[in-house]
């Protein structure tokens, strides 16, 4: 006889497990290829590169912040250095906690701090992540479109995508007619994203464009990182492999730091044009990279808070 697994109990056993997986991937990395020789590589990077490199993904947390405190002007006005503070906190703490977890500390925290109601900041965080979803996919379609018999149709293609945010404020209206009053997990999740879209045209544009340069700088900052470690790899190609890194350590799966889903994903980018001990070394150091970013991040964040406590 068949017995239904308890939730509880997987969720118990998801933060011991992913925690598991991370010492075998800190320990796999030792063995297959020492960690002396994966540090070793940013030897030939230019230090000044890095530093500038470093602010403009300081920058694109910036600009993500700033997204969140023009969609609530009314509750956020003047607080500009404290939504930044939780935005850097958020970012952290999603590092070493399941993504439920992490989720769920948002609207929690948004609650805590600004007394936002948990509907409002969910239905805000849904789309938000919408808009981040669409513009990282984005920025992944067209590079591979041009690189496969495909190539002609990759501008009509993305022209099309990239307009995808547009009709779906367009049709708001016809959409939430459409899934009102209906249950199961699709239907509550269009609702909830609904709920969240801007009010008017000029939030809703502040938004999309806020996502897409944020977007912007942080894929082409990596891309460019990407690049010091692979020289001969064309920037599609590095491009690719990082939206495939981002968007991997999005999987609901629980390893600390996300170790191994990022570094999987642009290895799996770069599989076609490069070889995997190169592509593991490279992917490793935009990974720590990345984290070493989160982290001044959180200290910032975290200095922010002592200011204003």
């Amino acid at each position: 006889m068949m017995t239904q697994q308890n939730p509880s109990a997987l969720k118990a056993w998801q933060q011991p497990l992913g925690w598991l997986l991370f010492l075998l991937l800190v320990g796999g990395v030792e063995y297959l290829l020492g960690w002396g020789k994966v540090v070793g590589v940013w030897a030939g990077v230019n230090p000044t590169a890095v530093m500038v490199a470093f602010v403009l993904l300081l920058l694109a947390y910036g600009l993500s912040a700033w997204r969140l405190y023009d969609y609530f002007p009314q509750v956020l006005q003047g607080k500009g250095l404290a939504t930044w503070r939780l935005l850097l906190t958020h970012t952290l703490r999603s590092q070493f906690f399941p993504t439920h977890t992490g989720t769920g500390s948002f609207p929690a925290a948004m609650k805590g701090e600004f007394g936002i109601t948990h509907a409002h900041s969910v239905s805000a965080l849904l789309w938000f992540r919408f808009l981040d979803i669409h513009a990282a996919l984005a920025f992944l379609i067209y590079p591979l479109l041009v690189v496969t018999p495909l190539k002609r149709l990759a501008i009509p293609v993305i022209v099309v995508w990239v307009v995808l945010p547009l009709l779906v404020y367009l049709l708001r209206n016809v959409i939430e007619a459409r899934f009102a009053g209906r249950d199961g997990y699709f239907s509550q999740l269009v609702q909830q994203t609904v709920y969240g879209l801007p009010d008017n045209w000029s939030e809703f544009w502040r938004s999309w464009l806020m996502t897409w340069a944020s977007w912007m700088v942080k894929l082409l900052t990596l891309a460019w990182l990407l690049g010091q470690f692979l020289p001969d790899v064309t920037w599609n190609m590095r491009l690719t492999a990082v939206v495939l890194g981002e968007l991997a350590s999005g999987l609901p799966l629980f390893i600390p730091l996300n170790a191994g889903l990022y570094e999987g994903g642009i290895i799996a980018g770069l599989l076609p044009v490069s070889a995997a001990q190169p592509s593991a070394i490279a992917a490793i150091n935009v990974h720590l990279f990345v984290l070493a970013v989160m982290l001044v991040g959180g200290l910032v964040a975290n200095f922010l808070g002592k200011l204003r406590g």
